[in-house]
């Protein structure tokens, strides 16, 4: 299919109607504003209420933060993607918000939080003193003698090393006589001894010269400190105590208010996000005294349902689809049948279409879901997973892009099952293992033409034959586009002549088998092909000898066809793993239903462990294979992804889906 046809369009409003017509196009959701980079200004707005916006939803956000951990009901993110969102319309979702006084719940929030993070900080200072007094429990002495001392003398703690201690104790009694005293209070596990000395303050400057000495390290003890290192503790763990049956209290209380304050810091997020995608587009927009001017891209068929959306403020707006410029970049937004469309992800995957390009989604879609059945490959694995995903599809209001993938594994499963019934494989050889669904098989025999494993190469040839009508079919994309954009004399040159050669090429090494004048005709479609290619792939060059051996050396590129031909093998190597693994479970269980009382269980645990194991494995290697025959093979042959995705200004919400209705459903 094509791509959509963008239009540039400029769109002219009275400022007292900016706010009602930016709603309503934001609304409509297929308008991409062209806005620049500085930020202008509006009469009745201006940057401030941007502000006060982003301060709203900054305080949402702390609001879902905080009560994450603490609220029971809140949504997941399976809950968003099977569709289980509320449903409310925009206006509901303006008033539900408005009404729900959330500023005042986010300012009681934040007051919980700040109080508990002040806790945290006590709690965390109280902790870093009682691992400073545990050591010193022993001394019976007031800390007031280390932190003040009195007239006389005054007190040191702190480490020193285990085997320095009884040196520098002596060396005191050397330096200082009696006049001192050294208790040892124990160790702190790293090599150092803890220990505390008395002094008299006449002395203090022998003591420091041989702490210096001896690297006595003193340890700082909190001024307030004063009664005995024991008393302290006591004083200290009751503080804590306390202090964790107030944090309790107050995350109870947070509890308690958590589920409805996450509820509506959702809501509250989901308007003013849309608010704030508003009101950027109506800043950065040009501006009068009374008007406000931007331009934007939507598709061009969507121009008369805008102008029935703006019909309404007709006298206040002014439409008008304006030239692109040259150097105007449109975007590009897909549009495809809806069996196709489910397959766009996976192009937007490999990259955004040029605009003005080709979409390859519906030309990629029939090989990728043929390619898809034959690396799975298995008809009763195919019927189980179409119908699950079938189920989740009508069951489910299900996320844009996970509904597409569920689409596509549906339609992928039943190619899978088209292909398992040709090849015979219903959960493997399951039909053919077990004797009690003997009545099945001539059912199973009429429907397959094709095994697999007893006659691999004919599998192998059709996979071959179906990657080359691929390689083909992508160079004729090729050539049309080259067509369309007027490049004639490349289309026949650079894409006409490999389609003739390659093609000629096989004719004449395998027409043989059907007539000699497939064979014959191979042969000149191989020499013209080949011709055309000597005698224009050198065509940028000047000299004759220069294009001649360049034209040569371009058929080399025939090994590239070929090897691209031959990773088509790939589908013959995942269908038979696919159809070998199946088997392998099958004989494991006619091995083991015999163990007497409880073969039957060992074998059904066998049976649906191991083609639940086949299932996970088989279609990972399905989706991944195909899909790089895909971007690897065919893409490479004609798709330009250097486009840039269309990004229209909606309603986007992460919570609520938005309905056309005003009941909430």
């Amino acid at each position: 299919m094509a791509l959509v046809e963008m239009g540039k369009y400029r769109l002219a409003v009275h400022a007292d109607a900016a706010e009602a017509v930016f709603r309503e196009i934001q609304r409509f959701g297929f308008c991409e504003w062209i806005l620049p980079e500085e930020e202008g200004s509006t009469p009745g707005f201006d940057s401030r209420e941007l502000r006060e916006i982003e301060d709203g939803l900054g305080d949402a956000k702390f609001v879902l933060r905080f009560m994450d951990p603490l609220a029971t009901q809140k949504p997941g993110g399976l809950d968003k993607a099977l569709g289980r969102s509320p449903e409310l319309s925009l206006e509901l979702l303006e008033r539900e918000a408005e009404s729900r006084n959330f500023p005042k719940t986010a300012e009681t929030i934040r007051g919980l939080e700040r109080r508990l993070a002040e806790i945290r900080v006590e709690e965390s200072r109280l902790k870093g003193i009682l691992s400073q007094l545990l050591p010193l429990e022993g001394l019976d002495m007031p800390l007031s003698m280390f932190n003040q001392g009195t007239s006389m003398i005054e007190g040191h703690l702190g480490t020193i090393g285990e085997e320095a201690f009884f040196a520098f104790s002596e060396a005191l009694q050397n330096r200082m006589g009696g006049s001192h005293e050294v208790f040892r209070l124990g160790s702190s596990g790293d090599g150092q001894v803890v220990c505390a000395v008395i002094v008299l303050r006449s002395q203090l400057q022998e003591f420091k010269a041989v702490a210096e000495d001896f690297g006595f390290s003193k340890m700082e003890i909190p001024k307030d400190l004063a009664a005995t290192p024991s008393q302290e503790v006591a004083k200290i763990r009751a503080r804590l105590h306390q202090l964790e049956a107030e944090a309790s209290s107050l995350v109870d209380e947070a509890r308690k208010i958590s589920d409805k304050a996450f509820a509506d810091a959702l809501v509250v997020s989901d308007h003013l996000s849309i608010v704030r995608s508003r009101k950027e587009v109506i800043l950065r927009c040009s501006s009068t005294d009374s008007t406000k001017i931007g331009e934007f891209w939507m598709p061009v068929e969507k121009e008369d349902a805008l102008r029935k959306v703006l019909a309404p403020f007709e006298s206040l707006v002014d439409l008008s689809r304006v030239p692109m410029e040259e150097d105007d970049v449109p975007p590009t937004l897909l549009s495809n049948p809806g069996w196709a469309a489910s397959c766009e992800p996976l192009t937007l995957m490999y990259g955004v279409p040029t605009y003005g390009g080709v979409d390859p989604t519906a030309m990629m879609a029939p090989f990728f879901f043929l390619f898809f059945g034959m690396c799975f490959g298995d008809a009763g694995y195919g019927l189980i997973l179409t119908g699950l995903f079938s189920y989740m599809l009508v069951k489910h209001r299900l996320s844009s892009n996970l509904r597409k993938f569920f689409q596509v594994l549906a339609i992928g499963n039943g190619a899978t099952i088209l292909v398992g019934a040709i090849t015979g494989s219903w959960f493997g050889n399951m039909v053919d293992a077990f004797p009690f669904l003997s009545a099945a098989k001539p059912m199973k025999d009429a429907l397959q033409f094709l095994d697999p494993m007893k006659d691999p190469i004919t599998f192998l040839g059709i996979s071959l034959g179906i990657g080359f009508l691929q390689l083909i079919f992508g160079l004729f994309i090729s050539m049309m586009d080259s067509l369309r954009k007027g490049d004639y004399f490349g289309a026949l040159a650079d894409k006409a002549s490999w389609i003739v050669l390659l093609v000629g090429l096989v004719s004449w090494a395998f027409g043989g088998a059907l007539s000699g004048a497939v064979a014959t005709v191979g042969k000149v479609m191989s020499a013209v092909g080949a011709l055309v290619l000597v005698t224009t792939q050198g065509r940028d060059r000047k000299n004759i000898i220069s294009r001649a051996v360049i034209g040569l050396l371009s058929l080399y590129n025939v090994t590239a066809y070929l090897g691209d031909t031959l990773s088509y093998s790939r589908l013959l190597a995942l269908g038979l793993s696919s159809a070998a693994i199946g088997m392998i479970v099958n004989l494991l269980c006619t091995l083991v239903v015999g163990v007497p009382y409880v073969g039957w269980l060992l074998a059904l645990l066998i049976f649906v462990g191991g083609h639940l194991f086949s299932v996970a494995a088989n279609i990972l290697g399905a989706f991944i294979h195909s899909l790089r025959l895909q971007y690897v093979e065919f893409f490479s042959k004609f798709y330009e992804a250097n486009g840039r995705a269309f990004s229209p200004f909606s309603c986007s919400t992460g919570y609520v889906r938005l309905s056309d209705t005003n009941e909430p459903a």
